[in-house]
């Protein structure tokens, strides 16, 4: 009886020691892997699957069974303790590092992403002209073409005339730069078009006139000229220009009548005297300079205009007495110094 006695406790003690010694091998018979799984799939549901919903393919469903037991024993036997201690203080150190972080964040600009659906907005561009700036390019403009830099003056008043197309200066001005530029077509296109923007501003009318002139459309030249005097009727330059566009169409007399208002009387005769030699009248052209030297008789640029004439024209005595009357009146003058 004490034999099988210390034999049971024998057997016990061995049967003790085999059960739970640590080196013991497990086969896969002691445990179901997919019961396992089934059992903490709600525990872990969010790990297992993909945060949008979707579903998994056939290598991702095995990975996903074989992969719970080992988080789930883990959980079981105190693994998952140490796994969320450290979890939960990997977040205390996020959220520490994120609230050191935080004034950077929010001194940063967030930059929203755009898409077919939402309204853009023009950004505001630094470089884009502010109030005034059509002022602004046009006395840029004027500066230019007082320096004779017609290229940039184009490039100003092009500005300016972009910024407010109604504007009948820059339009003006701009036919004078591209005239300086010898773009006669495109001058005479600016002009017109000041013109037609302001039809009652007489220097627009008088540019647009004399440009005409130089391009020898005398005709045209002559009416908008006449339209520009009507409304300045106290310009001088307007006058004299009408008083040119005249005579190119053998207009003298009111051609003189023009350079009168324009000029005045001596130096109308003296300027429709060289209109009517130019064109052939000398007889005419004589009369009027005569007429220049009865209103001042010590004219030394009458009586050269008075020699040279009296020449051509085969009045030898007249040429000879108007040489001494010249020299006369500079041996005059050097007396008197």
């Amino acid at each position: 009886m004490h034999k099988q006695s210390v034999a049971a406790l024998a057997i016990s003690i061995f049967l003790l020691f085999v059960v739970l010694h640590p080196g013991r091998v497990v086969t896969a018979g002691a445990f179901d892997w997919a019961n396992i799984a089934l059992a903490q799939s709600e525990v872990f549901q969010n790990e297992m699957e993909p945060s949008n919903g979707a579903q998994n393919n056939d290598s991702n469903g095995v990975s996903r069974v074989l992969g719970a037991p080992f988080r789930a024993l883990s959980r079981l036997f105190g693994g998952g303790r140490k796994k969320d201690e450290s979890r939960k203080k990997d977040d205390q150190q996020a959220k520490a590092r994120s609230e050191k972080d935080k004034p950077k964040f929010e001194s940063t600009k967030v930059l929203r992403i755009r898409d077919a659906r939402t309204p853009v907005q023009t950004p505001t561009d630094v470089n884009a002209p502010a109030e005034g700036a059509f002022d602004t390019y046009l006395q840029r403009g004027r500066e230019m073409l007082v320096s004779g830099d017609f290229d940039a003056a184009v490039a100003e008043l092009s500005m300016a005339a972009s910024l407010d197309p109604k504007s009948g200066a820059a339009k003006n001005l701009l036919g004078v730069a591209y005239e300086g530029k010898g773009l006669r077509g495109r001058a005479l296109e600016s002009f017109k078009a000041a013109v037609e923007i302001d039809k009652d501003n007489a220097e627009y009318l008088n540019n647009y006139g004399f440009l005409l002139f130089k391009n020898k459309d005398f005709s045209e030249a002559t009416k908008y000229l006449k339209r520009a005097v009507k409304i300045s009727p106290k310009d001088g330059r307007i006058w004299n220009n009408l008083a040119y566009a005249q005579c190119e169409r053998a207009k003298f007399d009111e051609a003189f009548q023009s350079f009168l208002r324009g000029v005045g009387e001596f130096d109308a005769h003296v300027n429709i005297a060289a209109q009517l030699w130019s064109h052939g009248e000398g007889k005419a052209a004589i009369q009027h300079l005569e007429a220049a030297r009865a209103m001042r008789p010590n004219s030394a640029e009458v009586l050269a205009k008075l020699v040279s004439m009296y020449d051509v024209t085969g009045r030898a005595s007249d040429a000879e007495a108007a040489r001494r009357s010249i020299v006369a009146l500079r041996t005059f003058a050097e007396a008197k110094k």
